[in-house]
């Protein structure tokens, strides 16, 4: 059955996710600054890293003080195309920093003001900036990742599987790839085409219902998208998700698999749309992801 609260996500369930992530690690507020140092990693925050529809487009920086190259991930927040911030992303990122990893954290041109698939061109226009700029920021260019949450979960998806697709290489570095060796995916939407014609995100970020631009939906759906050389992909979601149905997670396994792509799935049992976030899973979820980065990146 087609659930729409995962539109409401920018004032419930996003509030829901941040708070979560709050008390699953013990976040202490902390003041923004160009560069905050932790004990294994440099945090840049407000990096500018393309040219948005009315405003600069900006990445917080997570670089371990390690010496050498290192893998990186970049990380697409979720809010319903609607709403989100790359900050929510901190305390999901910080132990990856911890083990070596750079974090690129990501903000994107939102709906109603723009329209897909804006959002996934500026995406992968990071990661070329993040090519163009990886000694800067300690980055092994043949080593990058992406990662989502949400309708950032169906952003990283679709930034791994058009890797070499040149339809949406749009904006600055374009003499860089924006191709990704892996994905890890978070309660995403997979398959737009199953969300009701009056769910109040995909009418904006389309802009129309998914009747009505059938071809359009299914371009911005990861379902539709399973074809040629696949990259392993790390999926999560809870079994109890009552914003993006369990089934969507299912269906893209069983397809992905039919496809011969390699995806690692997580089910949280009993957990809901926020599940990456909550203490319950917090540490299963992330252990796996590890150990997922550590052997595809």
């Amino acid at each position: 059955m087609m659930m729409v609260s995962i539109r409401n996500e920018p004032a419930r369930t996003w509030l829901c996710w941040l708070m979560l992530l709050w008390s699953a690690v013990g976040l202490k507020a902390q003041q923004s600054s160009p560069a905050v140092p932790a004990s294994s990693y440099v945090r840049v925050d407000g990096v500018t890293y393309g040219q948005g529809k009315s405003a600069p487009l900006l990445a917080d920086m997570y670089v371990p003080k390690d010496p050498g190259l290192h893998p990186a991930v970049v990380y697409i927040h979720g809010g319903g195309w609607t709403g989100g911030s790359r900050t929510g992303w901190s305390r999901l990122i910080v132990p990856f920093a911890e083990h070596g990893y750079v974090g690129m954290a990501i903000d994107y041109d939102l709906s109603p003001d723009v329209r897909f698939p804006i959002a996934l061109e500026e995406c992968k226009e990071a990661v070329r900036w993040l090519r163009a700029h990886a000694i800067q920021y300690h980055v092994d260019p043949n080593r990058i990742a992406v990662a989502g949450g949400s309708a950032g979960g169906e952003l990283a998806a679709l930034v791994a599987l058009t890797n070499g697709d040149n339809r949406y290489e749009v904006g600055a570095f374009t003499n860089f790839s924006s191709s990704v060796k892996a994905a890890v995916l978070y309660s995403a939407d997979l398959d737009l085409t199953k969300f009701s014609d009056t769910d109040d995100a995909i009418l904006p970020y389309l802009g129309g219902s998914c009747s009505a631009q059938h071809a359009l939906c299914r371009e911005a759906s990861p379902q539709f998208h399973l074809h040629g050389d696949l990259p392993p992909i790390y999926i999560g979601h809870g079994n109890a998700d009552g914003d993006v149905p369990y089934s969507q997670f299912t269906s893209f396994v069983d397809a992905y698999r039919k496809a011969n792509g390699a995806i690692t799935p997580f089910t949280a049992e009993g957990g809901p749309h926020s599940y990456a976030a909550d203490p319950r899973w917090f540490q299963a979820n992330m252990d796996a992801v590890l150990s997922f980065l550590r052997k595809n990146l």
